[in-house]
């Protein structure tokens, strides 16, 4: 499939990796720090059956259970599940500071192994930044660094669950999005593409409308 013009593939090193995380972290806990508690509570149309306070306790969690080495089951719905259950009772603050206490350690993971470590953690990261946003309103321009770091791989994942190449051209942030189950069945189909084909998570129940124009940088 032909890339947006604007979109090139780019490997980072491990350094570039640790300081796209180290920004995506700050992103994510300065506006939730922002939020109302309602804003908090309010539930996100691309994780139904989390609030924007259970994204961020994942997001949290994942950190500690690296560090902790609470990998059984990783990436799996329930062990994300379970970040949020543990963190219930705790309030945005708290979930924050779980993440940005965890915060220096992970940036030295990163930065000496990145390259070596699931490259979902970095789409994770991605995706569930953008969940956020979509949820908030909070408009911006995606920070596409860990999409172009993935992207070979990403695209060839596709292509092999889609039994071959991808038949329209789609731009990197909407292809994501929708692979990673942030979009309907019809508004995938809307854009030439087969929903059975390219969801790696689950589609999404409702169309989604994100904040932006559908398309990177």
């Amino acid at each position: 499939m032909a890339p947006n013009p604007t979109f090139s593939a780019t490997p980072l090193s491990n350094d570039e990796l640790s300081a796209g995380y180290a920004d995506l972290r700050r992103r994510c806990v300065e506006l939730a720090r922002s939020l109302t508690v309602e804003q908090s509570n309010q539930k996100t149309p691309c994780c139904p059956e989390w609030s924007v306070k259970d994204v961020i306790a994942h997001l949290g969690g994942i950190t500690t259970d690296i560090l902790t080495g609470n990998l059984e089951g990783a990436a799996t719905e329930a062990w994300a599940d379970g970040h949020v259950a543990d963190r219930a009772d705790k309030d945005m603050t708290a979930v924050c500071d779980e993440w940005e206490a965890n915060g220096p350690k992970i940036d030295e993971i990163l930065t000496a192994a990145g390259n070596d470590i699931d490259p979902r953690f970095f789409i994770d990261a991605f995706t569930h930044e953008w969940d956020i946003r979509q949820a908030t309103g909070a408009a911006a321009v995606p920070d596409l660094r860990f999409v172009n770091h993935t992207w070979p791989a990403f695209v060839e994942a596709i292509e092999d669950k889609n039994g071959g190449p991808l038949p329209a051209e789609v731009d990197p942030f909407t292809l994501i999005r929708a692979a990673m189950g942030r979009r309907s069945r019809s508004q995938i189909s809307d854009l030439g593409l087969d929903p059975d084909g390219v969801v790696m998570w689950s589609t999404n129940p409702s169309d989604i409308i994100d904040p932006v124009l559908d398309s990177p940088q």
